[in-house]
């Protein structure tokens, strides 16, 4: 697929949640906003990143580094929570994937925002934004943040090769959850919910 055919695809309605349910664990739940109005949950934006890679498009993630948190040496993508300062989501989103892996809004091309998304074992609505790139990016990581950076081909995403049902420990305890696996990382939760609407929307 070529960055003009995906723009083409881009185009289209966003599934939403009947795009993300194929990833998401068992312990949650499709909810309104009118249900987590009452949690008072933090805010955040990401950027969910499509490049030319050298052969095809590929998508880029972040693994979060070891620490006492529940994100903990988690996959995630670039971005981070709303501070009073930023104008919106995408300006959080934009301003932490910057300050994490270096990748400027300069150096990407916003597209479109995908559907929200909330996460409950941190109480975090996320707002997920597709960005494109020409070129693979020339990343500098903050060691604070992140731990590692890779990508992973659309296409096996699409394909449906990358997802197995995976026994993870969660706060809830050990759960099995739909997971993508790549190069020894193991993609679930929300992550993994953004990019299941990402390929649904692709298909």
């Amino acid at each position: 697929m070529t960055l003009e055919a995906l723009k083409d695809k881009l185009h289209a309605p966003l599934p939403g949640i009947s795009g993300q349910r194929e990833m998401m664990p068992s312990y949650r739940n499709a909810v309104s906003l009118e249900d987590i109005a009452p949690l008072n949950p933090r805010k955040a934006g990401v950027i969910i990143h499509i490049f030319q890679g050298p052969q095809e498009l590929e998508v880029l993630y972040m693994k979060r580094p070891a620490y006492d948190g529940t994100h903990s040496g988690q996959i995630s993508f670039p971005g981070g929570e709303l501070e009073d300062f930023d104008q919106d989501f995408m300006a959080a989103a934009f301003r932490e994937c910057e300050e994490e892996v270096d990748l400027k809004p300069s150096e990407q091309e916003f597209f479109r925002a995908m559907s929200w998304l909330y996460i409950p074992p941190s109480n975090f609505y996320v707002e997920p934004f597709i960005t494109l790139g020409t070129a693979a990016p020339k990343v500098e990581l903050d060691p604070r943040e992140v731990d590692r950076v890779f990508s992973i081909p659309l296409s096996k995403l699409i394909d449906g090769s990358l997802i197995q049902q995976t026994s993870i420990k969660t706060t809830y305890g050990t759960l099995v959850v739909p997971a993508y696996h790549w190069d020894g990382e193991i993609i679930w939760g929300a992550t993994a919910m953004m990019t299941a609407e990402l390929v649904a929307l692709l298909r």
